[in-house]
């Protein structure tokens, strides 16, 4: 604080407070997904899954996206930072695609949270520790973006006999 004249003076008591503590991912889970039905995900349908921290983080995705790999099958795929920046939620989101199949749900590895490039500090400036456990398959998001198939039908052209014959 500066007196009458403008020199500074030390009347009064500051506190400085210094954070080194990184922030640490508490949990990753499948958290919603649009159109979801009976537990099955079609061809469109967007999964969100969150990201939870041991406090707020900010995300500076300037420099990249942050993205999670999804296990959908037996194949990765890539989920992107979505939304959640100054809470301890992190969001993030993955569409599914036609010709995916995942009949026990989806799964995450462990450590499938990656910066590509960007970042995850607190307020403090600390970069995110971002191990994680494996997440099983969720048979809740399940995967089926097969449609349904009618039977074929064909037929045979009557001779004398004026009733057809249909196989299927």
């Amino acid at each position: 604080e500066r007196d009458a004249v403008g020199n500074w003076s030390s009347s009064g008591s500051s506190t400085i407070v210094i954070n080194t503590t990184a922030p640490s991912l508490n949990s990753v889970a499948i958290s919603s997904s649009t159109g979801i039905q009976n537990s099955f995900l079609k061809a469109g349908d967007v999964v969100s899954v969150t990201a939870t921290f041991s406090e707020s983080v900010i995300v500076d995705n300037a420099g990249g996206t942050p993205t999670l790999t999804l296990i959908v099958g037996s194949t990765n795929r890539t989920a992107t930072y979505a939304s959640g920046s100054g809470s301890t939620s992190l969001v993030f989101q993955y569409t599914i695609q036609a010709g995916e199949t995942d009949s026990d749900g989806i799964s995450i590895g462990a450590n499938a949270l990656t910066l590509n490039s960007g970042t995850i500090r607190d307020a403090a400036g600390n970069g995110a520790t971002l191990t994680h456990s494996a997440v099983s398959a969720n048979s809740s998001y399940m995967v089926d973006t097969t449609g349904p198939t009618a039977p074929s039908v064909s037929g045979t052209t009557p001779t004398t006999d004026q009733t057809p014959t249909w196989s299927w």
